[in-house]
């Protein structure tokens, strides 16, 4: 049974917080801002962080019957989640102590960076309502979904510099690396990962971008907007030097785009994990090359 708690805790998603939280630590390094310790702390809370929201939000879609219902057509594990308390692998109140552990473990390392760099407080609170709120409250919000995800995906990288580099080292040129990792990784993720199972979720009265537009054709669209919105905020930052020219490298992640897009507008239903499985690929390798880019700078 310890597997299925590990695996509860330790989701691919993780992957998402921890690109964003080393692209954050990269910038801090490139700037000559760079502390070990204070890198560590921060990529391990944004972790946690995430760890946390994924875990209470298994428990409470768990507790209104959606991932039970998702479990018996075979669809939980596309659902945002995972579906292992649905399938009695391991225990609700189990995995909500989980998630609570893991919130105030994040808290722990939130509060130190805190005593330190008080500008993180806005940042925290938002990363605090999102992992407590997200369940009960943001995804019964039309259209709130996605955008919120996106936020705090960008936050991560945004505070993990913070934390790191001190916030006089903040700048404008920080949003033409972090905005775009923050909308692949975090909402088009999301909502990719939300589209299979929009039926059962609009039954539970889940809001989310996927269910609200409804056909394939505008949910495609929607998917293709931002990931051009993101590229073009890293070539203008290329362009106008905000950013170093090897970012050029994370061009490289762009075929899987239009593969996806397709994918989405013809309602390839079957394949939707593998459209999943692409976008966070890519999207890793994005924000691990726009990294390495500026770590590679220095050098």
């Amino acid at each position: 049974m310890l597997k299925y708690y590990m695996a509860e805790l330790f989701e691919p998603t993780l992957l998402y917080s921890f690109a964003l939280s080393f692209l954050g630590v990269s910038l801090a390094y490139y700037y000559g801002r760079f502390s070990m310790e204070y890198a560590v702390l921060a990529i391990l809370g944004s972790i946690l962080a995430q760890m946390s929201v994924n875990v209470i939000s298994d428990y409470f879609d768990y507790k209104s019957g959606l991932d039970r219902e998702l479990a018996k057509k075979k669809a939980g594990n596309l659902s945002g989640g995972s579906s292992l308390i649905a399938e009695r692998k391991i225990k609700p109140g189990y995995t909500l102590l989980m998630g609570i552990v893991a919130f105030v473990l994040a808290g722990i390392i939130g509060i130190f960076f805190l005593t330190i760099r008080i500008q993180l407080l806005p940042i925290l609170a938002i990363a605090a309502f999102s992992i407590l709120l997200y369940a009960r409250l943001v995804k019964r919000i039309p259209y709130m979904s996605e955008p919120l995800c996106t936020l705090n995906y960008t936050l991560i990288a945004f505070g993990s510099f913070i934390a790191v580099a001190g916030f006089s080292a903040v700048s404008i040129k920080l949003a033409f690396a972090f905005i775009p990792a923050g909308i692949m990784l975090g909402g088009n993720a999301l909502f990719i990962n939300e589209i299979p199972d929009s039926a059962i979720d609009r039954k539970y009265k889940v809001r989310h971008s996927a269910v609200m537009l409804g056909t394939s054709r505008h949910i495609a669209i929607y998917y293709l907007s931002f990931q051009v919105a993101a590229y073009a905020i890293l070539v203008i930052g290329i362009v106008t030097g905000m950013l170093p020219l090897f970012a050029v490298a994370s061009l490289i992640a762009i075929p899987a785009t239009p593969y996806i897009f397709n994918g989405i507008y013809k309602a390839h239903i079957s394949k939707y994990r593998d459209y999943l499985g692409m976008q966070t690929i890519s999207s890793f390798i994005f924000a691990m090359l726009l990294s390495a880019a500026y770590v590679f700078t220095v050098m």
